[in-house]
């Protein structure tokens, strides 16, 4: 593949430079285009080269290692000379934790078929979630099985129709069916929904399953070495653990062995359940079979901050609204070793994304005329825990939720080849398509359709967080092609994902085309400019499925809860 040398990096981004220079000059004010020419390769690297340091430890929220790569990011934006975006916290805004961690020697998991007892094997058939209430928990109940578990009345859609939950452990697959429109099956595959349909409908315990989809993009062996990871979620001020459900004694997942187990005494075994789901025919029933698990978890109360910064705009009534860059400063922190290395960087997910924000961030504070509204600059924690850092500021925010205009966020900026077109997540949903369909033109930078539909990725990441509270969002990544007919980017990028996404091996070591990834700060950075400069702000199509849902009017919109 086509990476540029370290050597190479700084020719290079003069030639970017002076074609963005050419291609947007009538367009944009020469302030703006002498900032963009700023945006460096060079800083870009250093920024990752310090964020994705052994000596931040991987950035697990909460730790030593984090808090190090928080110092950093507050300190560069000191030096920038921007305005901290909490007030008498400064720069910090603490985020409390429960954590829970399993105890795996003291849980188990065991199947009653027929009056016989079958103890599954621990990170061989099956491995046990901690609970976030309980430290000790027991479960015995009956199992149902569900399909996806997905209820979507607009669609005629329920998998829990002619089958009892209440009290009953269920047995699902991740995700929503293939068959439902791209949005629907995004919003339905969410676990904060499924949870929140299983609470209410009054199951007792929940035990996942991976479709062979599934397993091809995350196969059991990766999730066993992360299966130890502690659990989290965040502490209101009433000391409440938010978004975990009392009525959910137990959560399990099963390998395919585990499954064999589960379905071998029932009407359909597990590969006919697996060809059923495929087929879009889950056929939900109640299985002959109870289930008895006991959950053993220690619980501790743990701090870790989001950061955030401030650049006021100049126009004397819109500065009083924000464009929200976001992005994760964390990582999954030192796990299973893995070729003797037990360290996970996250040099690409996500100190790429924070050394983007913080060119970005440079780039404005060079600007002799800043634009009328103002840029929120928010890196957070706990992304990889369930999106709670970003979550605990949108209810929670820094100014208020409906001051934000946008949210565009930063999350894995692939630098494996020249940047030649971008995927907009969430491009179709708001009126933010065609700020960012000008900028990428000035660019020569194509926007391209989702690659990956079936990974639902619009609420994978942060700005779903913003979404749930009706802000507009948008999600940028790099496209898939490579600029060479004889150099397939789809085929690179998969290969990535299958052997060094969450894995110790997303480090330094790697090859990075740091002018791809100033291309691709540039790009954000004028589409904030003219989000933040335009005189209109972002709105929801009309009738998309998520600004119905969320958008400001929309019930649990706008600062209220939402599902």
């Amino acid at each position: 593949m086509l990476i540029h040398r370290p050597g190479a990096v700084a020719a290079c981004a003069a030639c970017v430079a002076l074609a963005a220079c050419g291609l947007f000059q009538e367009r944009y004010p020469q302030a703006v285009r002498e900032a963009v020419s700023r945006v460096s390769p060079e800083t870009l690297a250093r920024h990752m080269s310090v964020l994705a340091a052994d000596d931040k430890e991987g950035r697990e929220t909460g730790s030593e290692g984090y808090g190090r790569a928080a110092e950093y990011v507050a300190g560069q934006f000191e030096q920038m000379g921007l305005e901290p975006a909490f007030g008498t916290s400064g720069f910090y805004q603490t985020v409390p934790f429960r954590r829970a961690d399993i105890v795996p020697e003291e849980s188990y998991l065991t199947l009653r078929h027929q009056r016989r007892d079958l103890d599954l094997e621990p990170y061989v058939q099956y491995y046990m979630r901690p609970n976030l209430l309980r430290e000790s928990v027991e479960v015995t109940a009956p199992v149902v099985y569900v399909g996806h578990g997905v209820t979507a009345p607009e669609l005629g859609h329920d998998d829990y129709a002619g089958v009892e939950v209440r009290g009953r452990i269920v047995v699902l697959f991740r995700g929503a069916p293939a068959s439902f429109p791209h949005n629907q099956r995004a919003y339905y595959s969410s676990t904060r929904v499924k949870w929140k349909n299983l609470a209410e409908r009054g199951a007792v315990g929940v035990i996942y399953m991976n479709t062979r989809e599934d397993e091809e993009r995350w196969p059991w062996e990766r999730a066993v070495r992360h299966a130890r990871e502690p659990a989290m979620r965040w502490i209101d001020a009433e000391g409440r653990v938010v978004d975990a459900h009392p009525e959910i004694r137990m959560i399990a997942r099963l390998g395919r062995e585990g499954m064999d187990a589960l379905f071998a005494n029932g009407p359909r075994t597990a590969e006919e359940v697996l060809d059923a789901i495929e087929e879009g025919k889950p056929g939900s029933y109640e299985m002959p079979v109870v289930v008895r698990a006991r959950t053993v978890s220690r619980h501790a109360s743990i701090d870790s901050p989001n950061v955030g910064a401030i650049l006021r705009g100049r126009d004397a009534a819109l500065k009083a609204e924000h464009v929200l860059v976001s992005g994760h400063l964390d990582h999954v922190g030192i796990g299973e070793p893995l070729d003797g290395d037990a360290i996970h960087n996250g040099a690409y997910d996500n100190a790429s994304g924070i050394a983007v924000m913080l060119e970005m961030a440079r780039a404005f504070a060079d600007l002799e005329e800043r634009p009328k509204r103002s840029l929120l600059f928010l890196a957070v924690t706990g992304e990889e825990k369930g999106l709670l850092g970003s979550d605990y500021f949108a209810q929670n925010p820094a100014v208020p939720i409906g001051s934000i205009v946008a949210n565009i966020n930063l999350d894995m900026v692939m630098m494996l080849h020249p940047l030649k077109d971008v995927v907009a997540f969430g491009a179709e949903h708001s009126s933010l398509i065609r700020p960012l369909e000008a900028a990428a033109g000035h660019l020569d930078i194509r926007v391209s359709p989702d690659p990956y539909p079936e990974e639902v990725i619009f609420v994978r990441s942060d700005q779903f967080s913003f979404v749930r509270q009706g802000v507009p969002a948008l999600y940028l990544v790099p496209g898939m092609d490579a600029g060479d007919a004889a150099v397939d980017g789809r085929e690179i990028e998969m290969e990535w994902r299958a052997t060094i996404y969450h894995s110790p091996q997303d480090d330094l070591s790697q090859e990075f085309d740091y002018a791809a990834g100033a291309d691709f700060a540039r790009l954000n950075f004028l589409l904030a400019h003219r989000v933040a400069s335009e005189s209109r702000r972002p709105a929801w199509n009309p009738g998309d499925f998520f600004g119905d849902r969320f958008g400001r009017g929309a019930a649990g919109a706008a600062g209220g809860r939402a599902p």
